[in-house]
């Protein structure tokens, strides 16, 4: 039996610290979790572009990867690989899907989890936003209050405020299915939109990495103060004691 810590290809290929700071959270609180070298991809992004039979091809290539390691559940810290592995495969695979899917959110949210993580801040007042993902607001079980429960069991000085649109209404970041490649104007738009909501905000938060590169980048373009913060980032500063907002 293996239990999974499955990264996603963009986190792997641009975000490495993210995925040992996902890696150190994830062994703290059961060690028995690991991350695999060079896993498969999900095949999240095909989906828009490759046939049916393409993409049952893969799906069956991976589960036959998830096999061949005795993999048996799985905590992913990308909202696409979610969204997709709890999605489609089922779908493609009925009973032969085996693993059980779990986003680093639900993870975290678990009780016994967030009780050993006993999260704290002793800093200067902040106020924190959440966005919400559509990878993961409009997934098969969809994961809204987790990020919300994690964020206010912090004891200490942190503000979780939400945006005039939020959780099933929030705005898409504009990064998903192709339409920054091709549609940048629109897709900047949105992101900007999302930051236009945030009022006297130290930081936002974001557990997708397609979300974080969109809205990364509007932050740096247009010299927006507030930095965004991939949510792994945000709570192991807090368990380190450092400054959970710095970048």
């Amino acid at each position: 039996m293996t239990k999974l810590i499955y990264f996603g290809c963009l986190s792997r290929s641009k975000y490495k610290s993210t995925c040992k700071n996902a890696e150190k959270i994830i062994k703290l609180l059961d060690e028995e979790y690991q991350a695999l070298e060079d896993p498969p991809c999900c095949g999240s992004l095909a989906h828009h572009v490759e046939s049916k039979e393409e993409l049952e091809k893969h799906v069956k290539f991976l589960n036959d990867w998830f096999k061949a390691n005795e993999v048996t559940e799985l905590v992913t810290i990308c909202a696409g690989c979610y969204n997709y592995l709890t999605r489609y495969y089922p779908q493609y695979l009925g009973d032969d899907f085996k693993v059980k899917v779990t986003h680093l959110l639900q993870f975290l949210n678990k009780r016994e989890n967030l009780k050993k993580l006993n999260l704290k801040y002793e800093g200067k007042k902040i106020k924190v936003y959440y966005h919400d993902a559509c990878h993961l607001r409009n997934a098969e079980v969809p994961i809204i209050e987790e990020a919300r429960n994690i964020i206010n069991s912090i004891e200490g000085p942190i503000q979780f405020a939400e945006m005039e649109n939020n959780k099933m209404n929030s705005l898409c970041c504009g990064a998903g299915g192709g339409v920054y490649s091709i549609f940048k104007e629109n897709s900047d738009y949105n992101s900007k939109l999302i930051f236009d909501q945030m009022r006297m905000s130290k930081g936002l938060l974001t557990a997708c990495p397609f979300c974080y590169t969109a809205l990364k980048r509007i932050q740096e373009e247009n010299k927006i103060k507030a930095p965004v913060i991939k949510f792994e980032d945000f709570i192991l500063k807090l368990i380190e004691g450092g400054d959970p907002v710095s970048v």
